[in-house]
């Protein structure tokens, strides 16, 4: 039997589409989806609500369901006394910011699961994260929060709906943005965030001090785009450090390629080991940047292993990618990516064994070895005899061979738009660069796949699994996606993008924008109590960043006023934030140089295929603020016109503030017009 099919004795959440929602219908605990059922029936029985919140990759979310939601005694009190709500963070990010920020502000801390306690009207007053069954690590047990929880509400309910509502309005004070005046912008926030980075990096072993240490591909993004503005040579080398440090370590498969969400430990060594979409597609952006302006073989390698993990393992049948592949294989933490010594030694001899970190005792719980690469992997290169591409090519097929038997983590099958956008963003310049012709039709089948079974102009669902969702896009899906696909038409030349780019960028406007200047997460229909504005970066840009991205790079194109100045407004209303926490925003100040225009436009007339053309610009030419136009379209006119292919050859027109330089077929020529005009 399926995991979608209706068995008897399965709660409300049997109805869901997401995987995680259906994961819990055959508990025990009377569950409800977010909505207005379960609170109407909180009003009306006089009960709290206990909101949890998680996500299918968890392995924490899994071990609460497994000890805690299974549990007859505790599923009886929650039953008797509460309404249970379940929600998918991936599904509602909208209402998971608002309870995480509630969470924090009680407890200091968050994390998932995610447990809250709400009044009837969806205001919270108590909650925390993992509750075990019983008291453990100074955790109190869940069943002794259920009652103390009820003793509050029954006995003490006036201090409780106090407590909800002074909770309420700091929540509501921490989601406002104030709406400034006039500010005077400038580029020392760049400068800013960059002296913020160079004190917070990790000299040693790359990435940010301490742990947990997370990829957080933006922040290095960040810095190359500020090493091509500005020329410091730390910020080369901070970005070259960091990617061959994860490259190196545990936080990166070695058998099956792509990342894993994050590492545990301050040097890359011991991984969370859930993969993401949403990490995975931004690396490959990340590492295929890198390798143009550097050219290391390592950095190629990174990129076209994870390019071929996204599509071998999470290819969606219908279209799109999944997104994530859980930390568990079979109910154990990590198992499909652990080996045993003598699988190792079998398979690689005790010499590489041990240049791959592992040891008869382990280096994992359970005797259990993460591999992980050597300092200086040229070592393991030397140790078998071959070149270095060749040596990690050959144990990442001894790995796999060893792992062919084992059971592989469950796929969350929901194709999610914002972060399928993403993905989009990152084949279409990986494939331009390495001029493969097989991943741009994988990076135009995911657009085609999203524009055809998910979007009509005003009217975009959040994911897709066996149909559309009932939960409508926000504001990161709008944004990112169109960033998507306008980064797709720069890279194939392809002007439907390029529509549907501009069409989006139309409904984010109507749906998102707010009149006092940026933009909110939820459209003017949402259930969710607050409608939140969230402008900081977490794993991966914020809606608020990308619609301010994707606005001036439409301006850039088409010369509409109202793009421009509806994302000056947004960085307007941000400012005093960005200048406060610089690091929290980096995706906003990494376009702050489109929106205050420095960027440039490049129009590409071909002689014949524009793609030829383009992957020699893109892997020739690294110039992140300057758009690129190779396909006409009847809203760029006026980019376009009077540009033609000059004696046969493919011509390429350089403009600064729709100005153009001297047209020429010589992209040597163009890169010196380019380094002058920037």
């Amino acid at each position: 039997m399926s995991r979608d099919s209706p068995r008897s004795g399965l709660n409300r959440l049997a109805a869901s589409k997401s995987p995680y929602l259906r994961l819990h219908a055959d508990d025990p605990v009377d569950w409800y989806p977010w909505g207005e059922e379960a609170f109407r029936k909180a009003r009306e029985e006089d009960k709290p609500i206990m909101l949890s919140i998680g996500y299918l990759s968890c392995h924490w979310c899994h071990v609460m369901q497994r000890e805690t939601f299974k549990s007859r005694v505790i599923s009886d009190i929650l039953n008797r006394h509460f309404v249970s709500v379940k929600v998918d963070r991936e599904e509602r990010p909208d209402i998971d910011s608002i309870y995480m920020r509630a969470v924090i502000l009680m407890t200091g801390q968050g994390g998932w699961p995610l447990t809250v306690f709400l009044t009837p009207d969806l205001k919270p007053f108590f909650g925390g994260t993992y509750f075990p069954p019983e008291p453990r690590q100074n955790l109190p047990s869940f069943k002794d929060v259920l009652l103390a929880v009820k003793d509050a509400w029954e006995k003490r309910r006036e201090e409780v709906l106090n407590s909800g509502s002074s909770l309420f309005e700091a929540i509501i004070k921490s989601l406002a943005i104030k709406s400034e005046g006039e500010v005077d912008f400038s580029y020392d926030v760049m400068s800013d965030a960059y002296e913020q980075l160079v004190l917070a990096f990790d000299e040693e072993f790359g990435g940010v001090k301490g742990a947990p240490k997370f990829p957080m591909p933006s922040l290095y993004l960040f810095l190359l785009r500020y090493w091509k503005l500005q020329g410091p040579s730390l910020a080369l080398r901070m970005v070259e450090k960091t990617l061959k440090s994860i490259f190196l370590g545990g936080i990166y498969d070695h058998a099956g390629g792509g990342f894993h969400r994050y590492a545990v430990d301050s040097t890359w060594s011991v991984p969370h080991f859930e993969k993401m979409l949403y990490d995975n597609a931004m690396l490959v952006r990340l590492y295929a940047e890198a390798w143009v302006v550097t050219r290391d073989p390592l950095f190629r390698l990174v990129l076209e292993d994870t390019s071929r993990w996204i599509i071998s393992e999470l290819k969606s049948p219908n279209g799109g990618c999944y997104s994530s592949l859980s930390a568990e294989s079979g109910g154990v933490e990590g198992g499909f990516y652990l080996y045993g010594w003598n699988e190792i030694v079998s398979e690689l001899g005790e010499d590489v064994a041990r240049l791959l970190g592992c040891s008869p005792i382990g280096n994992f719980e359970g005797g259990l070895n993460i591999v992980r690469l050597p300092a200086q992997p040229e070592r393991l290169a030397d140790t078998l005899g071959m070149s270095l591409i060749e040596a990690l090519n050959h144990v990442s097929l001894k790995l796999k061979e060893i792992r062919a038997g084992k059971q592989k983590p469950e796929a969350d099958d929901k194709v999610i738009v914002s972060w399928n956008g993403l993905l989009i963003s990152g084949l279409s310049y990986a494939a331009t660069i390495l001029h493969d012709r097989a991943l741009m039709s994988e990076a135009k089948g995911v657009a085609d796949f999203i524009l055809k079974k998910l979007y009509s102009p005003g009217s975009l669902r959040r994911y897709w699994r066996d149909g559309p969702s009932e939960a409508g896009g926000l504001l990161e899906d709008y944004s990112l996606l169109g960033c998507g696909l306008l980064d797709l038409y720069e890279w194939c030349g392809e002007t439907k993008y390029f529509d549907s780019a501009l069409s989006l960028a139309s409904d984010i406007l109507e749906l998102f924008a707010s009149k006092s200047g940026g933009f909110y997460d939820t459209p003017p229909d949402s259930d969710t109590p607050v409608r939140p504005m969230t402008i900081e970066d977490h794993s991966y840009p914020s809606g608020y960043s990308a619609s301010v991205q994707l606005l001036s790079r439409l301006y850039l194109l088409t010369g509409e006023e109202r793009y421009l100045q509806t994302s000056r407004d947004a960085c307007r209303r941000a400012w005093q934030a960005i200048q406060y926490d610089p690091l929290s925003h980096i995706s906003l100040i990494s376009a702050l140089p489109l929106v205050l225009g420095k960027g440039g436009q490049l129009v590409v007339a071909p002689s014949g295929e524009p793609w030829p053309e383009l992957c020699r610009l893109a892997s020739k030419i690294y110039e992140p603020y300057v758009v690129v136009s190779a396909g006409r379209s009847d809203s760029l006119q006026s980019l376009w016109e009077g540009k033609e292919a000059m004696r046969g050859e493919t011509t390429y027109y350089f403009c600064r503030e729709f100005k153009c330089l001297l047209p020429t077929t010589s992209l040597d020529e163009l890169e010196k017009m380019m380094r002058q005009g920037l």
